[in-house]
């Protein structure tokens, strides 16, 4: 309902940035003196928590809840680095014509947006350039991707000793903060907790950084504030279409219906997943990916055995190992056919036609919650929870699971029983390939058969392999592109 969105405008956000966790500094008193953000109030760990917990956001610190990655069948609490404004680190850090234009964009964004919230202009321009330059610092503690192997973020520790490697933070208040305990009552935090820090040093060097800056309220807020922005009113999309068209070339809003069913796609994925199911989806689908599946398995096996010369028998024998033992799922997993499970699941949720902005936040909070729930049970290692509708496939390490779910197995990827064969070995086999590939790629090949992370190939094996890839690198850095004057990269 355009109509409605535009009348209420930006009121459901002002309102949510009244509350004493999400109040701005930049916009001094323009939501009342009531409402004006104080700096002794300011609990930067209540504020952090609270994004996560009510917006699953995470702003500066990523606390997640996944498979315990040398031990496979325990999930555990891990700790990570946050995502930043804009896509990519390189874009803070370097100094190219691109990344100045992006960094410029950004901050006329976060000026623009506090003053369309009320701020005014010229406290908007001195408070947000700041903010700028502290993402810029951030940027450069960012772990970059190449750093961020499996081994170097496997660094297992209780929030005892996290504390004591970072005192500037209280780590077990802050994941107690995060856990909603009218859903969780009986799930207890001590500081003996196990957790995983993902980046340890990448947190030594944000608390330094914190301490040295100005509080960093106006920035862990905007954070927030910029995740909402395409929840607003048209004026507000309006104007993010702006910042997007120079920072990812988007050149059209997508229209509002789209979002809508995309947003309820994305949130409510077991509900729609049955919907789709039960309309799309033929039975028969399931066992001929099955009869393919089991084909390509076979010959990818038999070019492991007969064609591989440059891995050792003992790896060989392990590889095959793993390769039978690549667990299949497609189409849909059985739960969603359970009603009395869908309606378990989102029975919490309680939907307004008149109240967008308040039905984006309860899901929000929904899903903030759904990772927190599988803490202290053993990991399902045959069952798998990826959304049905879903057009792609994935491989899970942690089960070494192939998974194809129904949404991608429709033309032009799958041909049904009417069409020769060769036509879905052709499509939807070579994606079959591609996965079963990925447990044995540079990061699959580091988790054995069971998931854990164990380093199952001998030294040898490992560098005859990465000397196989530096040939394709080599090949791939040396294609000129002449009108550009460059070499890909």
């Amino acid at each position: 309902n355009n109509e409605t969105l535009t009348i209420v405008d930006a009121k459901p956000l002002l309102k949510n940035l009244k509350q004493k966790e999400f109040r701005w500094p930049v916009l001094g008193d323009a939501l009342g003196s009531s409402s004006r953000w104080v700096e002794s109030q300011f609990n930067l760990l209540e504020t952090l928590a609270q994004i996560r917990s009510q917006h699953s956001k995470s702003v500066l610190i990523r606390l997640f809840v996944s498979p315990d990655d040398k031990n496979s069948n325990q999930y555990i609490i891990k700790l990570d680095q946050a995502s930043l404004s804009l896509s990519s680190r390189e874009d803070y850090i370097t100094n190219t014509t691109e990344a100045q234009m992006y960094r410029e964009t950004l901050l006329r964004l976060m000026v623009d947006v506090s003053v369309m919230l009320g701020a005014n202009e010229q406290d908007a321009e001195a408070q947000m350039k700041p903010v700028l330059d502290f993402e810029i610092k951030l940027a450069q503690i960012v772990i970059p991707y190449e750093n961020r192997t499996s081994e170097n973020m496997y660094n297992k520790y209780t929030l005892s000793k996290l504390q004591r490697t970072v005192p500037d933070f209280n780590w077990l208040g802050f994941v107690r903060a995060v856990i909603d305990t009218e859903l969780y009552p009986d799930l207890k935090m001590s500081s003996s907790e196990q957790v995983i820090v993902r980046a340890p040093q990448y947190f030594k060097d944000l608390f330094k950084l914190i301490n040295t800056t100005e509080p960093v309220a106006n920035y862990v807020i905007w954070r927030s504030v910029f995740s909402r922005i395409t929840t607003l009113s048209r004026r507000f999309l309006y104007r993010y279409l702006d910042f997007a068209r120079v920072t990812t070339g988007t050149t059209s809003l997508t229209p509002r219906w789209d979002k809508c069913v995309n947003y309820v796609e994305n949130t409510l994925i077991y509900a729609t997943g049955r919907l789709f199911v039960d309309k799309h989806f033929q039975e028969d689908k399931k066992h001929m990916m099955e009869e393919l599946i089991n084909g390509i398995r076979w010959a990818f096996i038999d070019m492991l055995e007969k064609q591989n010369d440059w891995m050792d028998k003992e790896t060989k024998r392990k590889a095959t190992e793993k390769a039978h033992a690549v667990l299949a799922k497609v189409g849909y997993p059985e739960f969603i056919l359970n009603d009395t499970y869908i309606n378990e699941d989102i029975k919490r949720l309680s939907f307004s036609e008149t109240d967008y902005f308040g039905n984006v936040m309860q899901t929000l909070k929904f899903i903030a919650q759904s990772d927190i729930g599988w803490l202290r049970k053993t990991v399902p290692r045959t069952e798998w929870f990826t959304n049905p509708t879903t057009v792609n496939a994935f491989y899970s390490s942690s089960t070494n699971q192939i998974r194809f779910p129904a949404g991608e197995l429709q033309k032009p990827f799958f041909w049904g029983l009417n069409y020769p064969r060769s036509l879905s070995y052709g499509a939807i086999g070579v994606i079959v390939g591609h996965e079963l590939t990925h447990g044995f790629d540079n990061n699959g090949r580091k988790y054995d058969k069971d998931g854990n992370l164990d380093q199952w190939w001998s030294n040898s094996s490992i560098t005859r392999f990465t000397e196989k890839t530096q040939c394709i690198i080599d090949q791939y850095n040396s294609y000129y592109w002449k009108e550009a004057g460059l070499n890909v990269q």
